[in-house]
């Protein structure tokens, strides 16, 4: 496929993380009216004000960062531009349109530029090698936990 290689090519030398949020991030109540998650730390640790303190330690300043997401809300990662260059898929669609017919097309075509990055941070841990925005289990645990928002975000 000749969009991986041409994306890769602009990018340059760059740096990527993969944040799952959408799907992961639902919340359901119990018997007793309370919200729990089965990830309770991923909304948190995926809003870019945290990806920013965690990164940092990987990420020099300056950096490219390209940014492969779920997330649909416009601008919810350009508090990371103050320290990265944000790249999104959405930035090459004159390349990508003509040749994606759906998500997981897409997906397939981000997951192969994730892997050419120098540094790739995952949203969870698979293995003790991997750097991770969450220390959450990625596995389903069935646990469902009070999810721990921000301050600024919704209730604690």
């Amino acid at each position: 496929m000749v969009s991986c290689p041409q994306i890769k090519r602009v990018l340059g030398d760059y740096d990527a993380i993969h944040v799952r949020r959408g799907d992961k991030i639902k919340t359901r109540k119990d018997r007793y009216g309370v919200k729990r998650s089965l990830h309770p730390h991923l909304d948190r640790d995926t809003r870019a004000e945290f990806i920013l303190h965690r990164v940092q330690k990987w990420v020099p300043s300056g950096r490219t960062l390209f940014i492969a997401s779920n997330e649909r809300t416009p601008g919810f990662f350009s508090p990371l531009s103050v320290r990265y260059k944000l790249a999104y898929s959405s930035n090459y669609s004159h390349i990508l349109d003509p040749l994606i017919d759906n998500n997981y097309q897409l997906f397939m075509i981000e997951r192969l530029i994730l892997m050419g990055a120098k540094t790739f941070i995952k949203t969870f841990k698979e293995d003790d090698t991997d750097l991770s925005l969450t220390d959450d289990p990625k596995k389903n645990t069935k646990l469902w936990q009070i999810p721990v928002y921000t301050l600024g975000g919704k209730e604690s």
